[in-house]
């Protein structure tokens, strides 16, 4: 399948890219941010929004010094009812990264438009499986994984009746380094397994490739861009690394529209621009002087010069020796009807 709908789009072969906003973590476990960061997204020119759905204690032990961290930005399920409810009424798709079945719950209670798999749950054919039965749009996401497990992934999937099916690739660093991006990696994986592939941006958002590179990896065939949005990059929050604030992200998203007005079509470029451009400046075959009525056509009279009628150089053999059927005057432009 090239092509995948997800809130009544089609995402895929020869659509345009779909620009998600993800929120990750930047909302720093308050309600307030995370809505703000949706708006943000709207504002941004973004198609959707991602929120990282979880419960701290389904996703890291409580003795693991990390668990802290998680427990610290997990908003409740009250806020996130909050979130959601008043996300839907900026008319973005909204989307769910899930990481366990509480979250997943939530999700569909609020009929998010597609799933997300965390890299780190592409070996992990349960949960898999319980978020594919939903029927819901699903997104896989390759990073850190062999071919080997990302197609087991689909396969799981697939059991579940599910085939509206999209692979992320992407490696996630604090931030990713730019020659980790492998922006070719999206045709193997496009090739392999036949299915839509988008591009997860986590390169340094202070950097002017955390604009360019997004539009790249367009040109590379990706049909989604997932990229993270903050509200203050010079506060250090929680997931700031990689993220845009909202101008630079709209930067972002007109250079990436820009970048596939480019792209056009594998096809001849036949539009008015490119047809008038060759029209001005062809080469043609012109008299260089007055050819008599009557007399044998020699090379030494022609000129091979720009204009926009005349017949083409390629036809110079054909002409040589043929009689003009009147007189020719210089610089004429000439034609097979001005010969016997």
């Amino acid at each position: 399948m090239s092509t995948i709908s997800i809130a009544g789009r089609e995402v895929g072969e020869n659509a345009p890219a779909f620009v998600l906003a993800e929120v990750a973590s930047a909302h720093q476990g308050e309600a307030v941010q995370a809505l703000a960061l949706a708006k943000q997204a709207q504002a941004a020119g973004a198609d959707g929004v991602k929120f990282q759905l979880f419960r701290a204690g389904d996703l890291i032990a409580p003795n693991d010094p990390r668990y802290s961290t998680f427990e610290q930005i997990e908003l409740s399920l009250e806020d996130w009812d909050q979130v959601l409810r008043e996300s839907r009424g900026l008319g973005l798709a909204l989307f769910g990264e899930l990481f366990d079945r509480e979250s997943l719950e939530l999700a569909e209670r609020h009929e998010l438009a597609a799933y997300k798999i965390h890299s780190t749950d592409i070996e992990n054919p349960e949960f898999i499986r319980a978020v594919a039965a939903t029927g819901k749009p699903l997104l896989l996401a390759t990073g850190g994984s062999g071919l080997g497990a990302v197609e087991a992934a689909i396969e799981v999937a697939r059991t579940e009746g599910n085939d509206r099916l999209m692979l992320l690739h992407g490696v996630q660093n604090f931030p990713t380094r730019i020659e980790d991006s492998h922006l070719r990696f999206i045709e193997t994986l496009k090739s392999t397994f036949g299915l839509p592939v988008g591009f997860l941006d986590h390169v340094d958002g202070g950097s002017a490739m955390a604009v360019t590179l997004p539009a790249l990896a367009v040109a590379f065939g990706a049909d989604l861009v997932e990229k993270h949005i903050t509200l203050d990059r010079t506060a250090k929050g929680f997931d700031y690394e990689s993220a845009l604030e909202k101008p630079t992200f709209a930067s972002m998203v007109e250079l990436i529209r820009e970048s596939e007005k480019a792209l056009g079509s594998p096809k001849l470029p036949s539009g008015a621009s490119a047809s008038r451009y060759h029209r001005l400046m062809r080469r043609a075959i012109l008299s260089r002087v007055e050819l008599k009525k009557g007399e044998p056509l020699t090379r030494d009279k022609l000129a091979l010069l720009r204009c926009e009628t005349g017949v083409p150089p390629y036809d110079l053999p054909r002409l040589l020796g043929r009689k003009p059927r009147r007189d020719i005057a210089p610089w004429e432009p000439l034609s097979e009807d001005l010969f016997e």
